[in-house]
């Protein structure tokens, strides 16, 4: 026999109201007795009646100050015969050389000359003409290019050279060498 929709939401609904009325047992019950080996019958009362001369000898702790002798407390033996008959020692104020940081490294240098610019073609991107030192060749170079095997154009300006030696991520610049006038 089929059962209806309504009749399997109401046995739905019994068998949670089942399950809560467990839940509800199980949380509101009393708890079993437990031993925890201490009860009122073995307590039995310090016998300290008065705490007056604790409370003294605290005060007193707790008034003194510390004198240094000249002795130093953190170093175990005796004191030096010659220190105990100076007294106590002199302030000497010590000055530690902290260590310096390391110098910045020299910024690269392009073992190239740069004599000129230009734009190829009209509008296009700008292109910087580059001579080798030992006058072996002529580069012609864009921004992003790499010359001389490591060394990258990051800017090609109306004065200056901006790149970039990829080995060591150092940044540098050449300035534009004009040639001399006749």
């Amino acid at each position: 026999m089929a059962r209806t929709r309504q009749q399997k939401e109401l046995m739905a609904l019994a068998a949670l109201a089942v399950v809560a009325a467990g839940i509800w047992y199980l949380y509101f019950r009393r708890p079993a007795k437990m031993s925890t080996g201490f009860s009122a019958g073995n307590y039995t009362q310090i016998n300290a009646q008065d705490y007056g001369k604790i409370i003294v000898d605290l005060s007193k702790a707790q008034g003194t100050e510390y004198k240094s002798a000249g002795r130093n407390i953190f170093v175990m033996g005796a004191m030096p015969v010659e220190a105990a008959n100076q007294g106590p020692p002199k302030k000497v104020f010590i000055v530690y050389n902290q260590p310096q940081p390391p110098a910045p490294p020299p910024p690269p240098v392009l073992p190239a000359v740069f004599f000129g610019y230009g734009m190829l073609p009209a509008g296009g991107a700008r292109q910087a003409f580059l001579k080798d030192e030992q006058g072996d060749g002529v580069y012609i170079v864009s921004e992003g290019d790499v010359v001389l095997s490591h060394y990258r154009i990051l800017h090609i300006g109306n004065e200056r050279l901006d790149f970039e030696d990829t080995t060591t991520g150092l940044k540098g610049s050449r300035a534009l060498e004009a040639a001399p006038s006749a």
